[in-house]
């Protein structure tokens, strides 16, 4: 059986919240991978993946770099995970580091201050296979707490995230106790007014 794609996983289980705006689908046009600005126009904003994906318009996300750092050119929010933490487009419109550098997503760690690589527009929306426990082996995405505390609080609405509170940056213990529903934006942002950067390249 041939696997599905991103749009045929979610097509009859996610959660619209909006259409994208046709200005934000122009800014990024050529700017985000086609595969995104396809989804945009096709499915809009909304939740996806049983629950664990939310794309989010980047520009309601911009304040993010407030604290972390860019490595290239542009650097992009597009999707927010159940967690709190946040997948980066990154082109590579600069060249000063390398040539070859670029055109990959990062996921931003927001709970443990941290990021990593996880590959091209493609390979991420691949990852999701529609089944929680394939989400829970992408070790990459740090997802077994979502799987952990899902059935147990309420299933998030779009602009929530489930957190630590207190959030292990500020000395909170990385327990399923901890876990609450919490604003995503105000999470990431009370992380990283606590820790100054959450991804620091200096």
């Amino acid at each position: 059986m041939a696997r599905l794609n991103f749009e045929e996983r979610n097509r009859n289980s996610y959660q619209k919240i909006s259409d994208v705006p046709k200005e934000v689908i122009d800014k990024y046009k050529g700017v985000l991978p086609n595969e995104l600005i396809t989804i945009w126009k096709t499915m809009g904003f909304g939740i996806y993946e049983n629950g664990f994906l939310q794309l989010v318009n980047p520009d309601e996300y911009e304040f993010v770099f407030e604290y972390v750092d860019k490595l290239l050119e542009p650097s992009i929010v597009w999707a927010t995970t159940a967690l709190g933490d946040i997948l980066m487009w990154e082109g590579n419109q600069n060249w000063t580091i390398s040539e070859d550098e670029g055109n990959r997503n990062v996921l931003i760690n927001v709970r443990r201050c941290n990021n990593h690589v996880v590959g091209d527009m493609e390979a991420v929306l691949d990852f999701f296979l529609g089944d929680e426990t394939a989400i829970a082996h992408k070790d990459c995405f740090d997802s077994k707490p979502y799987l952990n505390i899902k059935g147990k609080l309420s299933p998030l609405e779009y602009g929530q995230c489930y957190g630590y509170v207190p959030a292990i940056a500020l000395g909170g213990s990385a327990s399923i106790k901890n876990l609450k529903i919490v604003d995503a934006k105000s999470y990431i942002d009370i992380i990283g007014q606590a820790v100054g950067k959450i991804v620091d390249l200096e």
